[in-house]
């Protein structure tokens, strides 16, 4: 070790203040002599004489647990490398249990891991406090229970659904959404990921929503359903969501405000005819904004004589570089020679990943982007068109970024308002940098983004008990399978004990949270 750590395992060191680290000296300063004095010196015999000498009516006391100094001219005595012990850093058997828990979820992996002998053997070589087990299947169980354990603590819930497709096989998402009696703290949990076999008709959704709400306890909390604006889902709420008369009446006295009593909301079972019957719906909002960017903006930019054939062309030039990059080897190199970056392929289900597609084009230099045209054999880009993509950007720019905030996994029923406000008056102060050309596009936004907002989503709901639940559906963040070997069945353990956290400090269902 160095002349520092020789210092400090000296027996008077105490007795000096360390300064700094000279060549093969140290400099210290004497905390007994008045003033600034240092000394520079590599052996402990000097400073040895020092105190000796300067301070001989000072009773010297030594460090205890230093090593026995001599008056020699030997350097400082060598400090020895310390070992590390882990003999005392023992795994709790509780630790060991969530540790490989977490890893058989987090990984995906088959439940009969834990029964590999292999596995067993390599596990049963880490040291633990007491002899501990592995985790055993009924885990899972154990998160069922805390789960309808906290859900009967609570008289209102609200829950989202979505459907989606992976490796050819569909499946049905349902999240549930709720508030802590006791820390009003917003706690949010996965309560299925079915498979569906067959077509997904509004009857199929129906029934399979029924059993899931009916299966987790809260078939009469649920006061709202969320989900997306897909023709399935909007009809299976449309037949079979039940309206009280109660309701009809009060939104012709109050000519188009909604008043809705969540004790009537609740889905139940229509005894009389004995058809199923729904919880209100919501439409997610944004889901909702993405149709405005998807409809309503393309509406109106292929209706207007000014935009209608620069965007057709621009936007068919653009789709030709994202199917040359995206399906030759060749192609994506030149595009890297050229622009230094590869080109962004849009995806067909998330709006944002075409605006930030054709913002990557927007990117390269006019001159470096006819090049490319022109190494791939597409037609190149003129001013106008150029100019057109690049104003289309600035306009959608903020509605992209509310995008980004209301699809968060975190952002709730709050603020959607606040980011629609911001989302219009950002909108409206790009008019002063577009031309004649999209000059009418941040006006299209702010007037369909309301609109849409107070038809699908309706913010000017009262609800009388005082319940504010989320607005958006989370079944699209439900992970996709990772091993098509699991059963659907197995899959569906993983996958809830994943996205309820139920091995972290995190877990929404812990009875101690």
């Amino acid at each position: 070790m160095g002349e520092k750590g020789a210092f400090y395992s000296w027996k008077y060191k105490h007795y000096f203040k360390f300064v700094e680290t000279k060549g093969k000296n140290i400099i210290v300063q004497c905390v007994l002599c008045p003033g600034d004095k240092r000394f520079s010196t590599a052996k402990s015999s000097n400073l040895s004489k020092h105190l000796k000498g300067q301070h001989s009516a000072v009773r010297l006391v030594e460090k205890a647990g230093s090593v026995p100094d001599t008056d020699s001219d030997s350097s400082f005595p060598a400090t020895k490398q310390l070992r590390l012990d882990f003999s005392s850093q023992l795994v709790s058997g509780e630790n060991l249990k969530k540790l490989v828990a977490a890893y058989i979820v987090e990984e995906m992996l088959p439940i009969s891991t834990v029964d590999s002998p292999s596995f067993r053997g390599l596990i049963d070589k880490i040291r633990t406090r007491n002899n501990a087990g592995l985790p055993q299947r009924k885990e899972y169980a154990t998160m069922e229970a805390n789960l309808r354990a906290a859900l009967q603590a609570v008289n209102f819930v609200s829950t989202t659904a979505d459907f989606w497709t992976s490796h050819n096989k569909s499946y049905m998402g349902v999240t549930i959404h709720w508030f802590n009696p006791c820390t009003l703290q917003r706690k949010t949990a996965a309560l299925a990921c079915k498979r569906i076999r067959g077509r997904h008709t509004y009857d199929v959704i129906a029934s399979e929503l029924e059993q899931i709400h009916s299966s987790s306890g809260v078939l009469n909390k649920v006061v709202a359903t969320v989900t997306d604006n897909g023709s399935n889902f909007v009809k299976a709420f449309k037949t079979y969501q039940h309206v009280s008369e109660s309701d009809d009446d009060e939104e012709e006295a109050e000519e188009g405000i909604t008043f809705t009593d969540i004790t009537e909301a609740p889905s139940t079972v229509n005894e009389e005819d004995n058809q199923l019957t729904l919880p209100p719906h919501y439409r997610c909002a944004s889901h909702t904004l993405s149709l405005v960017s998807t409809s309503d903006v393309e509406k109106f930019i292929t209706e207007n004589t000014n935009t209608r054939a620069v965007y057709r062309v621009s936007i068919a030039k653009c789709t030709a570089l994202w199917t040359k990059a995206s399906r030759s080897t060749a192609a994506s190199e030149h595009v890297e020679d050229v622009s230094q970056r590869k080109l962004l392929v849009p995806a067909s289900t998330r709006w944002n990943s075409y605006f930030e597609a054709v913002s990557r084009i927007t990117e390269i230099p006019m001159n470096d982007l006819n090049t490319l045209c022109n190494k791939l054999e597409v037609k190149c880009f003129n001013e106008k068109e150029n100019q057109f993509l690049m104003e289309y950007c600035t306009s959608m720019k903020p509605l992209t970024a509310a995008l980004d905030i209301l699809q968060g996994d975190n952002c709730s029923y709050g603020a959607l308002i606040p980011t629609l406000e911001v989302l219009m008056t950002k909108t409206l102060s790009t008019k002063d940098t577009l031309s004649r050309m999209t000059a009418g596009l941040p006006d299209v936004i702010v007037k369909v983004c309301p609109m849409h907002y107070l038809i699908t989503c309706r913010p000017n709901i009262y609800i009388k008990k005082t319940f504010i639940f989320s607005n958006f559906y989370l079944g699209g963040i439900v992970l996709t399978p990772r091993r098509n070997r699991l059963s659907d069945r197995r899959f569906e353990m993983l996958l809830l004990m994943r996205y309820n956290h139920c091995f972290s400090s995190s877990n929404p269902i812990d009875p101690e949270n």
